[in-house]
């Protein structure tokens, strides 16, 4: 990723606010799709990574507790802003579909709990 690159400022700003952490082996990835349970991730933290104890057992019947981004999806869960899909299942390593990101988004701007 060099300053040329498209969004490069945005994907900076991301990294300086420690919502996107990129991967592992120092990589950003920019043109990979987002999961759902990285998106979970994104959105806690760009909730400032508010103190909240993840329940024992998950909210959704494809998600463990000892799965990485558990923490994150029962989070977005327990603020009203994920309920999962009517199966009872998250999906968490389907890509995040626009839809879903606007409904979280504006769920988050709109909180009913």
């Amino acid at each position: 990723m060099t300053p040329s690159t498209m969004y490069y400022k945005e994907m900076c700003w991301l990294s300086s606010k420690g919502i996107a952490t990129g991967w592992p082996d120092g990589t950003y990835r920019p043109l990979d799709n987002v999961n759902r349970d990285a998106m979970a991730a994104f959105m806690y933290r760009y909730n400032g990574s508010p103190a909240y104890q993840a329940p024992g057992s998950s909210p959704f019947s494809d998600v463990v507790t000892s799965q990485l981004f558990y923490k994150e999806m029962a989070w977005m869960q327990s603020q009203g802003l994920s309920t999962g899909w009517p199966d009872g299942t998250y999906r968490p390593v389907t890509a995040i579909a626009r839809d879903a990101m606007a409904a979280f988004l504006y769920r988050m701007e709109n909180p009913t709990k």
